[in-house]
This record gives structure tokens, C-alpha cells and sequence, in this order.
């Protein structure tokens, strides 16, 4: 699961006196997600948040059919893991939201041949130390592919 900016959120919502009362409801909603993360295949995650708890039922957002139908076939072990003594779960209600998905992880570009040359050469000539290690490190691992 992609991290939630919770920690930026979490700033505005405190500096901002008219929306601190959103707080609790913001790190609720986030260790819900959390959880559900933790319990629904990796793709669905990806696809489905937890936008909502009404009473005992969790609304939950999908961008899709698939993963909208793959969230009910599971929706009572989904809500027993998701219950909790202080905010129990007992059912989920799914609505799939077509305009409503996290964006793809952005495409992540290889360091070309000469780059990697010119990073050898900048580890071969610095002296032992922690910026070394971690060339050496980039290195190792570009090394593998």
C-alpha cells in the first residue's frame, strides 16, 4: 500500500482551528485503511479506500467492478479484521467510483550506462565513508538488473 500523506494532512487540520475537529476522523479513516490494506490482495488496496464509517458500516470507494467485487465477496472478514472495541465494523457497504482512484506510481527511469560509469568512478575516488557505502549500495543494485 502507498503511504497516505497523513503527516502533511495532519499539520494543515492542526494549524487550522475550524478544521482540527476533522483530525480524529482523518487518523481513523487512515488506520482503517490501513488494516483493510493488510487484509485484501495488493491490487484491490490499490483500487478501494475506506471513505466513510456510518454507525457500524465502512463505505468503501472502488475504481472498479473487479475490485468492488472483490471487496464484497470478502466484506465479512474484511469487517471483522476492520471492528475494533472502539469503532466496531459489522458490515461494509461498496460503491464503485469510476472517477475515483489513487494515480499509477510514476514510472521509474534506469540510470543510463554512463551514468552508472560516471558513479563508479566518482566511488572508486572517494575515501571510505558513508557516501561511498551508499554508491556503493546504488551501485550493487543497478548492477543486479
Amino acid at each position: 500500500m502507498r503511504p497516505f500523506p497523513l503527516l502533511r494532512v495532519r499539520g494543515l487540520l492542526r494549524a487550522q482551528p475550524q478544521f482540527a475537529v476533522a483530525l480524529p476522523e482523518a487518523e481513523r479513516l487512515f488506520e482503517l485503511n490501513r488494516r483493510f490494506a493488510q487484509v485484501v490482495p495488493a491490487a484491490v488496496a490499490r483500487a478501494c479506500r475506506i471513505a466513510a464509517l456510518q454507525g457500524e458500516v465502512a463505505l468503501v470507494h472502488c475504481a472498479n467492478g473487479a475490485a468492488a467485487s472483490r471487496v464484497r465477496a470478502q466484506a465479512k472478514g474484511v469487517a471483522s479484521v476492520l471492528s475494533r472495541a472502539d469503532a466496531p465494523v459489522s458490515s461494509l457497504k461498496v460503491k464503485i467510483r469510476a472517477d475515483w482512484s489513487l494515480p499509477s506510481a510514476p514510472e521509474k527511469h534506469d540510470i543510463p550506462v554512463a551514468g552508472l560509469n560516471a558513479f563508479q568512478a566518482l566511488e572508486n575516488s572517494l575515501p571510505e565513508g558513508g557516501l561511498k557505502q551508499a554508491l556503493d549500495r546504488l551501485l550493487s543494485r543497478r548492477r543486479g538488473r
